[in-house]
């Protein structure tokens, strides 16, 4: 087995290093659930093997049971002839499971490193403070008009493009909106100057406004934060504007939006505190990992050890 399957084999087990709820029975440890060859596997090891090793075995556990313990089996039995022969010990394989062990010791030394730096409460009320921007959020109203898509005029041919293809075509087809996209955009921006030259949105709301939940509300459309599953779009208007501003349209999916902030307000600490302890955290690791970049940066005094060998120059044919 070459070193990057070894590598790429344990990056499997390691993402899978933290502890999962129990996927399978709950049967006591030392219940034998079968037998392979005259040995057992009871429900403690399995559950273990389960836990903590590559999801692939999981599917393959759940959907082909005698696949997956035959498997096993002959790992055991061919990892126990390889330690009586003692083949851990020969080279290249001795220098390619340290490489991986010492890989594996990394990441777990890494992730304990990272999850157990203490952070206190001064440390989380002057981050918060820092950054009261990243907490933000926003109740908004929102004017909505709806357009068709363009069916496209060409269609590439490969997979992705044929699939965008095919989404465009359904959309219009199933579009309910009498508008093309640049009548939309037109309209709307005909509305925002209108609302900015003194009108009120909500007028413009009723009048104009294709999203009934929204409509029914006066425009009202929810709470807006940096990590909530408003499209990327739409946040990033919301936290450009400032109070009393209304938007430009903004396309979103098959619709315009004309968005106002209802109320600004900063998320409290509390509501925030798993993420904020999670940042601080997460910060002191991306120093560290700069402090490590520094302090172990090599001095390299024969760096034609690291060239490409050059390849031989062909004979000079004999006249």
């Amino acid at each position: 087995m070459k070193l990057f399957t070894l590598v790429a084999t344990c990056a499997a087990f390691l993402r899978a290093q933290a502890p999962q709820p129990p996927a399978f029975s709950t049967l006591p440890d030392d219940t034998v659930v079968a037998t392979s060859d005259g040995k057992p596997f009871t429900a403690g090891e399995l559950r273990k093997m389960l836990l903590y090793g590559d999801p692939a075995m999981n599917n393959m556990a759940r959907t082909n049971p005698d696949l997956f313990l035959g498997s096993v089996a002959v790992l055991r039995y061919l990892a126990a002839e390889g330690e009586k022969a003692h083949i851990a010990d020969e080279s290249p394989l001795k220098e390619q499971l340290q490489m991986v062990r010492d890989r594996m010791v990394e990441n777990a030394m890494l992730n304990r490193m990272r999850e157990t730096y203490p952070v206190n409460e001064k440390m989380m009320n002057e981050y918060y403070a820092e950054n009261q921007s990243r907490y933000a959020q926003a109740w908004i109203k929102v004017i909505v008009l709806g357009f068709c898509p363009s069916v496209p005029k060409a269609v590439g041919t490969s997979v992705e493009e044929m699939k965008k293809a095919t989404a465009q075509i359904l959309a219009h087809d199933n579009c309910s909106s009498k508008r093309s996209e640049e009548e939309a955009q037109e309209e709307a921006a005909n509305i925002v100057g209108r609302i900015r030259a003194g009108e009120d949105f909500v007028k413009y709301v009723k009048k104009y406004s294709e999203d009934d939940d929204s409509k029914a509300t006066d425009g009202d459309f929810g709470l807006v934060t940096h990590d909530n599953s408003f499209r990327p779009e739409i946040k990033n208007a919301v936290f450009a504007l400032k109070d009393g501003e209304i938007s430009d349209p903004i396309r979103s999916g098959a619709s315009f939006y004309i968005i106002k902030i209802k109320e600004r307000t900063v998320q409290p600490l509390s509501s925030v505190i798993d993420s904020v302890i999670a940042e601080i955290k997460q910060k002191h690791f991306n120093d560290m990992m700069t402090e490590f970049q520094k302090r172990f940066k090599p001095a390299i005094e024969h760096p034609e050890f690291f060239a490409t060998p050059s390849a031989p120059k062909a004979a000079t044919p004999q006249k």
